[in-house]
């Protein structure tokens, strides 16, 4: 048409250049639904029974365990409680111990978490489980020992109460841990109420 008017030779170079780069290929990451879906929750419950390998021998004890509560009865954790007449340092032996030698609750199964449930509540669980059942036993104080270099372990059972007792050389590198069931602290009121379902994820 010759009333239009010609394009410029800077904008045909622009048009030009435009018209022939590449295009920019760019990757795309497609989220499948499962990778959206979120982890699902599942309530933890701890049974007790006998525990017919208990180390001491004691006459009163228990084997406590936690399960996923669904058909699957997944193990999370567990420890072992039995009751033995012993001194506040958990020693058995007689002599100047003798006059402090009465039944007290030891944790003496090693508290376990499986570790894609950890950090999630199951060893304070377990291990408040324990206590009631040491109550129903008839006892008042709960001892457990404990590696010195095992810190994580040191400071939740200081979080829950425990006091370490003096070092002595029989604990062989462990720290000996009590608690007074009846003392009236936070953590054994709340765990003399009935406790709140407890939910975990699979890491």
């Amino acid at each position: 048409w010759s009333g239009s008017r010609p394009i410029p030779r800077s904008m045909l170079a622009v048009l030009s250049a435009t018209s022939l780069a590449p295009s920019r290929s760019r990757s795309v990451t497609v989220l499948s639904a499962t990778s959206l879906a979120p982890s699902r929750s599942r309530s933890v419950t701890v049974q007790s029974s006998p525990w017919p390998e208990r180390p001491g021998g004691g006459r009163l004890h228990s084997w406590l365990a936690a399960t996923i509560d669904d058909e699957s009865a997944q193990d999370v954790g567990h420890c072992g409680l039995e009751i033995l007449s012993c001194g506040p340092d958990g020693l058995l032996g007689g002599g100047e111990r003798w006059p402090y030698i009465r039944p007290r609750a030891i944790l003496s199964g090693t508290l376990t978490v499986s570790p894609k449930y950890r950090r999630q509540g199951v060893a304070q669980r377990l291990l408040t489980e324990a206590e009631r059942k040491a109550r129903w036993l008839g006892v008042d104080e709960m001892l457990l020992m404990v590696n010195q270099k095992n810190a994580a372990a040191l400071k939740l059972y200081t979080k829950l109460g425990y006091a370490p007792k003096p070092v002595l050389a029989e604990h062989g590198g462990q720290v000996c841990m009590s608690k007074h069931l009846y003392y009236p602290t936070v953590h054994n009121q709340r765990s003399m109420l009935p406790l709140r379902r407890l939910e975990v994820t699979a890491a």
